[in-house]
């Protein structure tokens, strides 16, 4: 059964706690700063521009589809972040100011500056060098 109970009376039983603390991925804007998510648009799409450059004549239509996607996966999340703004939540990214000097909360604990921008900018930096690669040893063969 569903009953009405008043605070005093809850918190005499101490049955009242605490909300719990927001946490960084409750807020859209992941807290990095936008310079970061242009580092990684500029790492993916220069992989692909690496790769559609090396094999330009066999999968032209195939790197102009993952650039659509790749303007998809960076544009839908800036929606989020421009909606929350346009509703009164506070969702601006931190500066680099007060990035570097506060890293970010994550869901395990605080992450320092560089190793946020370590955790982010390593797989988009390693598939820049992978396409790389790939361009240097299909040039060679």
């Amino acid at each position: 059964m569903t009953a009405l109970h008043q605070p005093d009376i809850l918190a005499a039983r101490a049955e009242l706690v605490a909300p719990p603390p927001q946490r960084a991925c409750e807020d859209h804007n992941w807290e990095l700063p936008s310079g970061v998510y242009v580092a990684m648009a500029l790492f993916f799409t220069g992989a692909v521009g690496v790769l559609a450059i090396a094999f330009r004549t066999e999968m032209a239509v195939s790197y102009g589809v993952i650039f659509a996607f790749l303007a998809a996966f960076f544009a839908i999340p800036a929606l989020f972040v421009r909606t929350a703004r346009g509703h009164g939540g506070d969702t601006k990214p931190l500066d680099w100011y007060k990035f570097r000097e506060n890293g970010i909360a994550t869901a395990t604990g605080r992450s320092s500056a560089s190793e946020a921008l370590t955790l982010v900018l390593l797989l988009p930096g390693l598939i820049l060098f992978w396409a790389i690669a790939v361009a240097v040893i299909a040039a060679l063969v």
